[in-house]
């Protein structure tokens, strides 16, 4: 039999204690390195998010970068910097970078739903709107889904696919719980106001009928369908139909003043349309109704007519708009007088209020405070619906743009 010295036994513990010792100082060593490198980590971090703040995205951005290159699992600060990219106007590196994330099978879905969000925000901002489309409705049902509806309801309006914008906004209804009614109801009298124009009358009929079906008395709606009786040549239901306008919505009239005064021509009965629009100037006297009414008092009954009108309007609802016209009129009754003195000051008069009431007279919209000298069912400003005064203001200019 093979002797063991005692002494070689002995050891064999001290050999295993030393090498045990060994693997722990090795263990202590990469985690000192870890730690040194995620402090370094944190450090340009913090110093990349510093020069944000100290509003230097150049600096931020080329330190940023080091650490994503460093590090390809830090998800957040990719999707930090593709938008600090898109920020900037360098849509190509944001793409890429959201594109990459979006394409990577690794990642959990609500990732991948958010990157393919982004990219889809990355290819509106460059105007690639097919792109943009696909992305968007590559994101799933969780987080990202109303946003990104959102999105694609606003790239509809902004291309005017109406129909495609009904189908997005009732999917954000059914993920909201939300009412987009008013917006659906617009969109299908888009449609319904195109079919009237290439003179497609069943289609434009049906689009009304589904705007009333979505906002019951709707008035854009109405306006519609009485333009759509009369380009069936029905005036009777034409003014039947923009009677209820009168009655529900009377600030809209102005929209349709003139197209009631032909209905009511063409069925013989000028001067009762003429009347009920006078008695609607009791509480809708300022603006376009005002102008409309003054016109047609003027071809119909002659100044004098008019000029008893616009007296009875400037007691009760006086404005620089009705003064203008009744300087107007009276300047007109003035043509016959051999007083030229009391011409040339009504004249002088006019001018001034003209280009008063030219440069007041704005439609504001009551959510960005976009001026307009023309009414707009949806805000040029913000793309909003509905939020246009029907009434034209005549006051100060508030703040805000105008056109």
């Amino acid at each position: 039999m093979i002797q063991i010295a005692t002494s070689w036994l002995l050891l064999v513990p001290i050999i295993f204690g030393i090498g045990w010792f060994a693997s722990r100082w090795d263990l202590r060593l990469e985690n000192r390195m870890d730690e040194r490198e995620r402090m370094r980590q944190q450090h340009s971090t913090f110093k990349g998010l510093s020069l944000l703040l100290n509003e230097q995205p150049d600096k931020a951005i080329e330190t940023l970068v080091k650490i994503a290159q460093l590090d390809p699992e830090t998800i957040e600060l990719h999707f930090s910097l593709g938008n600090l990219f898109r920020r900037r106007g360098e849509t190509e590196r944001a793409i890429r970078i959201h594109q990459n994330l979006a394409n990577r099978d690794d990642l959990k879905l609500r990732d991948r739903d958010h990157a393919a969000y982004e990219l889809g925000r990355d290819f509106l901002r460059a105007g690639l709107l097919d792109r943009a489309e696909a992305s968007l409705n590559r994101v799933g049902d969780g987080k990202y889904a109303v946003p990104a509806k959102e999105s694609l309801l606003e790239m509809y309006q902004v291309e005017r696919d109406w129909k495609k914008a009904i189908i997005a906004a009732m999917e954000l209804e059914s993920l909201q719980g939300k009412s987009h009614h008013t917006e659906i109801a617009q969109f299908h009298c888009e449609l319904g106001q195109e079919a009237l124009r290439r003179k497609d009358f069943m289609g434009a009929e049906q689009c009304i009928q589904r705007a009333l079906q979505a906002v019951p008395n709707h008035a854009r709606a109405l306006i519609l369908q009485g333009d759509y009786a009369m380009a069936m040549e029905r005036p009777a239901q034409a003014i039947e139909v923009w009677s209820l306008v009168a009655a529900s919505h009377p600030a809209y009239m102005h929209l349709l003043a003139d197209r009631w005064m032909v209905a009511y021509t063409a069925v013989g009965k000028a001067n009762e349309g003429l009347d009920r629009l006078r008695d609607l100037l009791k509480t809708q006297a300022s603006g376009e109704l005002l102008d409309i009414v003054h016109k047609q008092m003027m071809n119909i009954r002659g100044p004098e007519a008019a000029n008893t009108m616009l007296s009875e309007v400037m007691q009760h609802s006086p404005s620089l708009s009705a003064l203008s016209k009744l300087a107007e009129t009276r300047l007109v009754l003035e043509e016959g007088s051999a007083n030229p003195e009391r011409k040339l000051e009504l004249q002088s008069i006019l001018n001034l209020l003209r280009e008063r009431t030219t440069s007041l007279a704005r439609y504001n919209c009551g959510n960005c405070g976009f001026r307009a000298r023309r009414f707009y069912w949806q805000c040029p400003g913000c793309n909003h619906w509905e939020v246009y005064s029907p009434a034209r203001s005549e006051g100060v200019a508030p703040s805000g743009p105008s056109m």
